[in-house]
């Protein structure tokens, strides 16, 4: 049985189905490249990140009832879950625990608000225009992460030929920046707006554009006030 609404991948052989089982099977190919060419206990924990979505999707309808339950506005439930899913699960699975901006998982944590609620933020403005599938989201802003993370690391990757390394890199970041937002979307399904209009390419570009633009505004704004407030900067 699946663990996925109807709504989200209709029929068992339809396109979008086979096309995410190929995909899975395609992260399946990273995972052993990383496992084998890094050291297996700080690859692992990157990786494991691809249960997020999957955990999320299995037990949607208690974290559905969970978040009716909390007594906030919607938009706040969605800023919450967003700092818990990208700045405490992501942020900190994704660095294999250790802190980037900080050596404290913490106030490297702390840090990565600012990114974080920039992210959420452009997310949560664009879902009042457009509307998302969770998946959607989940390919979108993984797209984010294969364009620009480490500096377009994977777009110069291609550039110098060096194909092995973008193949296996390009569903490892999907899956790492995916998972950071689209769960939200996913616990958060039934209380969201849903706009008459549907995600498509205009969308799908102002996610990733969005959000992309809104991460450094809040890095910088955030890393400005934290610094004037406590005298910490990142040092990463």
């Amino acid at each position: 049985m699946s663990t996925a609404p109807a709504h989200y991948l209709a029929g068992p052989f339809s396109t979008r189905r086979v096309l995410l089982a190929a995909f899975w099977v395609w992260f399946g190919i990273s995972a052993v490249w990383f496992l084998t060419h890094q050291n297996p206990l700080e690859a692992i924990w990157p990786l494991s990140l691809g249960l997020v979505m999957w955990g999320v999707l299995r037990f949607r309808e208690p974290l559905q009832r969970f978040a009716a339950r909390l007594p906030f506005p919607v938009y706040v439930k969605f800023l919450l879950f967003g700092i818990f899913f990208w700045d405490v699960v992501v942020e900190n699975f994704g660095m294999s625990f250790k802190g980037d901006l900080n050596p404290n998982l913490f106030l490297s944590s702390f840090l990565w608000l600012g990114s974080c609620l920039g992210v959420m933020g452009a997310w949560w403005l664009v879902a009042q225009f457009f509307r998302f599938s969770p998946w959607e989201v989940f390919f979108f802003y993984g797209l984010k992460g294969v364009v620009g993370e480490q500096d377009f690391l994977v777009p110069l990757t291609i550039m110098q030929g060096q194909f092995l390394a973008a193949f296996v890199t390009i569903p490892y970041l999907i899956v790492v920046y995916g998972s950071g937002v689209a769960p939200v979307f996913v616990v958060l399904e039934k209380e969201l707006p849903r706009p008459a209009r549907r995600a498509g390419p205009v969308g799908a570009v102002l996610g990733i554009g969005l959000s992309g633009a809104l991460f450094w505004v809040g890095a910088l704004a955030w890393f400005k006030v934290v610094e004037l407030l406590f005298g910490l900067k990142p040092v990463g």
